[in-house]
């Protein structure tokens, strides 16, 4: 009885240093400190345009097939094929390219010269006589 007594004093002398307002205002404020906890982890977790049932495992094997693929586009010094040099050029080809028409071609039928043309076989350009 008399340790009922004792904690009964201490726990009254104790209440009367501690204010109610205090102990408001200090879960107040940590009610305010949660709230902007909660914002955080909410913005920190939101999703951009991905969709919630993305399997991982799915995204893995997208990604390893990507890898492979470009693989199999690179050759042994690591530069993909599609940059690597022909193999076989065709020469031939290259070298046996026709030659560029030279002088004034036949005009098509139907269609009379009557402009005077330059060297190149566009039509002259008019001059302008200096009258003074």
């Amino acid at each position: 009885m008399s340790a009922l007594k004792s904690a009964n004093k201490e726990l009254k002398g104790m209440m009367k240093t501690v204010k109610i307002d205090d102990v408001d205002s200090l879960q107040d404020e940590m009610m305010d400190l949660m709230d902007v906890s909660n914002e955080i982890q909410e913005s920190l977790g939101r999703s951009y345009s991905v969709p919630d049932d993305i399997d991982e495992e799915e995204l893995m094997g997208e990604l390893d097939a990507l890898e492979a693929d470009m693989g199999m586009e690179t050759e042994g010094d690591g530069v993909p094929a599609y940059l690597q040099p022909d193999k076989e050029p065709d020469l031939e080809a290259e070298l046996n390219m026709p030659s560029a028409p030279t002088g004034h071609g036949a005009v098509p039928a139907g269609r009379a010269n009557t402009q005077a043309e330059d060297e190149l076989g566009l039509p002259a350009a008019p001059h302008a006589s200096l009258r003074g």
